[in-house]
């Protein structure tokens, strides 16, 4: 008949083992086996709400469904839900919390949490939470542009238009201009980018008939468009190279279609008649004009402007030294 002993199974499970041996008899044995070898059961994290708090911040929160942890991961994905996740954070036992920050503006992220612990060389996970995302809003349009100002419109012997105006604004993308005929139906004739100086110009070489064009200009950024400014050129070429001459004044003719000339006279500014006055009215193509004038006011200048039907061309200057 074969000798046996009993063995006692802990903590757990009480249990006797019998073990025979036909060679004679055994002394009892006791064997005791942790409960949690080779790792006990991890609850997963629940409950887990994305916080979007700024444009580079979202907020995590959970819901800590184990006692036994040593910690917790989150993990991160940028390409949705079912794309491919990467650790974030590695954090202490019962935490239920965590800040991501640092992150882009109008980008969607994507998170998961799981709980894990560690029992000498080897880590043990729970399974993951449930996935959640959040997108982190666009950031705000920058402030609408200042409006340009000062703008001017000039019909150059050509013919071409010159605009210049003054640029009111530091944070514009560019300048549209539109131009007109009649200011009611406005076309764009330009797109310009920004400009670092304070007075921005441009020369609009489709424009080739000698008539009034309208121009409006406005600054755009991604908040849209400034109010805008305009201004018209005159309806007929005026003068150019006006000079002082012997016993008068001369100056090209660049019109086609003027009917006359006027001659204003400028005085200056401790004369007691008005400040300007006419001089001298010329037929069409007049080139010249006498520089007499009988007042004892002092003459600072001479004028000259092309005119039709009651309308004038920019105005030619030129100083009396």
């Amino acid at each position: 008949m074969p000798w046996c002993r009993s063995r006692l199974i802990l903590p757990l499970v009480v249990a006797f083992v019998v073990a025979c041996d036909r060679r004679g008899p055994v002394e009892p044995a006791l064997d005791l086996r942790a409960a949690n070898a080779p790792g006990s059961t991890l609850n997963a994290p629940s409950n887990l709400t994305a916080l979007v708090v700024s444009m580079s911040r979202i907020d995590l929160s959970w819901q800590d469904n184990s006692s036994n942890e040593n910690g917790f991961e989150v993990q991160r994905s940028t390409t949705g839900p079912s794309g491919a996740f990467s650790l974030r954070a590695s954090l202490p036992v019962n935490t239920t919390a965590f800040s991501d920050s640092g992150l882009t503006a109008s980008t969607q992220y994507c998170y998961k949490v799981r709980a894990y612990q560690t029992k000498g060389p080897k880590t043990y996970f729970s399974p993951f939470s449930a996935v959640v995302c959040a997108a982190t809003p666009s950031p705000p349009p920058p402030p609408q542009p200042g409006a340009p100002s000062s703008v001017s419109a000039a019909l150059v012997p050509g013919i071409t238009v010159r605009v210049v105006w003054a640029d009111n604004s530091t944070n514009e993308d560019g300048f549209r201009l539109e131009r007109s005929a009649d200011q009611v139906t406005w076309a764009t004739v330009a797109t310009l980018g920004p400009s670092s100086d304070t007075s921005v110009s441009f020369t609009d070489d489709t424009w080739t008939i000698e008539q009034q064009a309208c121009y409006r200009v406005f600054a755009f950024n991604g908040a849209g468009d400034s109010p805008a400014a305009a201004a018209c050129t005159a309806p007929l070429l005026g003068p150019t190279s006006l000079t002082l001459i012997d016993g008068g004044l001369a100056w090209i003719d660049n019109s086609s279609i003027e009917d006359g000339y006027e001659v204003w006279v400028r005085f200056g500014p401790y004369c007691s008649v008005q400040p300007v006055a006419l001089l001298a009215v010329l037929p069409a193509d007049a080139t010249s004009a006498p520089t007499y004038w009988y007042s004892d006011c002092p003459v600072v200048s001479y004028l000259v402007a092309a005119t039709k039907d009651g309308a004038y061309s920019d105005w030619a200057e030129v100083a009396v030294p």
